[in-house]
């Protein structure tokens, strides 16, 4: 199985997720329901690495027929969408612009989640801290600053 390969439900995965059927075990259902068509299988048999076996499990919903690769080439032709990024580095700008948000909201406070942010090295790790990111400055300056922290941020990805 190609690690770098990125999967997604087939007809008969979703249905078998809708109607837990196709006599899918738990830890084959509970990994199907983390395909999403972003994740590679790498991201997924780590995800799912407390089940145990997590790769044969993934390599068996493909050879059920529950999974299919999204289309040959579609993370080569472009590999930061496959990866989850904005297109044009675009992660950057938003990792610059919130550790700025953040320094002026919190000043020194802001510095470990600084860090944390200018360190993700994706868009899921990004999202993680940002979530937490925005928990603090909800506690310190309240909604409204975190509503607009949060705002701006998604701005920026949004223009991406």
């Amino acid at each position: 199985m190609d690690t770098q390969a990125i999967y997604r439900k087939s007809e008969k995965g979703a249905e078998a997720i809708a109607t837990r059927g196709h006599g899918v075990s738990g830890k084959q259902r509970m990994l199907l329901i983390l395909v999403d068509g972003k994740k590679t299988a790498e991201e997924l048999i780590k995800l799912a690495s407390g089940m145990g076996e997590s790769a044969q499990l993934l390599q068996q919903l493909e050879t059920d027929g529950l999974i299919e690769m999204v289309a040959p080439g579609a993370a080569a032709a472009n590999p930061a969408a496959a990866a989850g990024l904005p297109a044009g580095g675009e992660l950057g700008k938003a990792r610059t612009l919130a550790t700025r948000l953040l320094a002026e909201q919190l000043g020194p406070l802001a510095d470990d989640l600084a860090i944390r942010l200018e360190a993700a090295k994706d868009m899921p790790q990004f999202v993680e801290v940002m979530k937490r990111a925005y928990a603090v400055v909800r506690e310190v300056k309240g909604q409204a600053a975190a509503d607009r922290f949060g705002a701006e941020v998604e701005a920026q990805i949004q223009r991406a």
